[in-house]
């Protein structure tokens, strides 16, 4: 007995109600606050076109194989997974999804997400994904089988050759007329759009990497002899000092300028008590929301690093670096990392003398979640382990500070320093403190942690410049990436503070050239943007040129190259 064939209407019913609910996977945003909004409610064309498929080899072969079935299931849910990974990316690194570069990143997401959520919670929720793009990829085969039933009837075939018709005519209509314009869309081809970008993303690392190679053919430090190689110190200690998620939101945001800049004036107000002067602005960094060692490379090198691939090259090309230049000029180069708790072979690349793990630095305290070893601690090793050391050669230090990392809690107090011992005394702030997971429910709380976590790491540098340097030492205190957009907020600024210390105003000098203004407190964002800003990679060519020492017949006029 043949199965009655469905009218037109019914059969326009059933297709449409699939098409749907299709598409509510395959349309995802790439925000989560779009769910179900505007851009997620429409018929996707992806889904559109694996239907036809469906009715074209029906009709053609009077059957279809149930392979090509199981395929088409598995291209939406690849889709799926990729409109996913391009949420979480936009979320976490404030940039969209980078195939190309972001397999690397996966190690590092999922500490984070232990972090935050706890082991088994991490792992569920990895599970749990896997087990719903499977649990999706079986829904969508057996749908698609109905639909091969369905498409027995001849009129059933031709209801879709029509409604697909229908569609592109509308899409291509969208195109036309409304394009740039905000609005719902009934139909869309997000989806395809987002592969192709991924397509697209690897010819552009390809390209940039052929780019950067060619780059390394020239250096700012070309041409200068190591007699005058930043021969402008005498001699100086300097100090490069990261603040973990250090923005300018930090600031610019009253409420977090609220809580941050008051501790920034303080900042100020012991750093001038202390024998310094200081000045500070904004430069535009290469990430944001993490990936920090993008940030730490491009000041090294002098040249702006903000992938994956071109981080790699960096490794693999060894360019010429700070560590380079100081080393030329007599200085011992030394990087404390109190993040660093597995093996880190990239760090022995970096051409430092030493380089102090959290494994160094005899912290016996408890751990705070992501920063394993609290700021102050760290500080007060690098003092003990080398700036303190009598008879010593000049130091180039860069310290990569922690504390102020994601999940931003529990947030300690700046103690007195005789008072760290092993560490043991943090045991004040993490015994009884809240899990990330239970902060983490509110946003506002979690906002509110970070601006206290900014500013205590602010409170340590403070006390450590006032309390542990000599006002010849140079210092140069910076943020290395703005936190994720949850802090942010969409679309902000990618630029951090940097505050210039030194006893001798002459050495603050070139930093006018970088648009930098006297004082802790940079100068207020432009109107337009961060295009009227210098980028990180900028700080190496201006110390190089504005603190090289000049030969009596030198030509006194040369000025540092701004990178934009």
């Amino acid at each position: 007995m043949t199965r009655p064939s469905p009218s037109p209407l019914a059969a326009a019913s059933i297709l449409l109600a699939a098409w749907f609910l299709a598409s509510l996977a395959v349309n995802l945003p790439p925000f989560a606050e779009a769910l179900f909004g505007a851009f997620h409610l429409g018929f996707a064309l992806e889904v559109g076109a694996v239907f036809a498929v469906l009715a074209l080899v029906r009709a053609r072969l009077g059957r279809v194989p149930r392979a090509l079935v199981h395929a088409l299931a598995a291209l939406l849910v690849l889709m799926v997974a990729i409109r996913i990974a391009d949420l979480t990316a936009r979320s976490v690194v404030d940039r969209p999804l980078n195939l190309y570069l972001d397999v690397s990143l996966l190690p590092a997401t999922m500490d984070v997400a232990r972090t935050l959520l706890g082991p088994l919670r991490a792992w569920g929720a990895v599970a749990g994904l896997l087990v719903g793009l499977a649990a999706l990829w079986a829904a969508l085969a057996w749908g698609l089988s109905r639909l091969v039933e369905l498409f027995a009837a001849a009129s059933a075939r031709r209801t879709m050759y029509a409604l697909g018709a229908g569609a592109l005519a509308l899409y291509g209509g969208q195109k036309a007329f409304l394009e740039g314009l905000p609005g719902w869309r009934p139909v869309g081809g997000s989806a395809s759009l987002t592969v192709a970008l991924q397509a697209e993303g690897l010819v552009v690392a390809l390209g940039r990497r052929a780019a950067f190679r060619a780059d390394l053919a020239r250096d700012a430090a070309d041409g200068i002899p190591d007699a005058e190689m930043l021969g402008a110190l005498e001699g100086r200690d300097v100090l490069v000092v990261f603040i973990e998620s250090y923005g300018v939101t930090a600031l610019d945001e009253p409420a977090y300028a609220d809580v941050v800049g008051p501790r920034l004036a303080a900042f100020e107000a012991r750093a001038r008590a202390a024998g310094f002067a200081l000045s500070s602005g904004r430069l535009v960094a290469a990430s944001a929301g993490g990936q920090s060692w993008l940030n730490h490379a491009s000041v090294s090198a002098g040249r702006f690093i903000d992938d994956q691939t071109l981080y790699a090259l960096f490794l693999s090309e060894d360019p010429r670096t700070l560590v380079d230049d100081f080393s030329r000029a007599g200085r011992r180069t030394v990087q404390s990392m109190p993040a660093i708790t597995m093996p880190w072979p990239e760090g022995q690349l970096l051409g430092y003398d030493a380089t102090f793990e959290a494994a160094h630095m005899g912290y016996a305290g408890p751990p705070f979640y992501w920063g394993i070893v609290p700021d102050q601690f760290a500080l007060d090793h690098l003092a003990g382990a080398e700036l303190d050391a009598p008879d010593r050669p000049p130091v180039f230090a860069v310290a990569a500070l922690i504390s102020s990392h994601a999940p931003w809690l529990p947030v300690p107090e700046v103690v007195p320093w005789e008072a760290l011992g092993d560490g043991a005394i943090y045991r004040r702030w993490t015994d009884g403190a809240p899990h990330p997971r239970e902060v983490w429910r509110d946003p506002d709380a979690v906002r509110a942690q970070y601006a206290r976590s900014v500013a205590h790491s602010i409170d340590a540098v403070a006390a450590f410049v006032a309390d542990r340097l000599s006002p010849e030492t140079v210092v140069i205190v910076m943020g290395d990436h703005q936190p994720a957009p949850l802090i942010t907020g969409e679309d902000a600024s990618r630029a951090v503070p940097v505050h210039v210390l030194a006893s001798d105003a002459a050495l603050l000098a070139p930093f006018d050239a970088l648009a930098f203004r006297p004082g802790a407190a940079p100068p207020p964002r432009p109107l337009v943007g961060d295009a009227a800003l210098p980028r990180i990679d900028a700080l190496r060519p201006t110390l190089l040129e504005g603190w090289r020492g000049r030969s009596r017949n030198a030509d006194q006029a040369g000025a540092p190259v701004v990178a934009r």
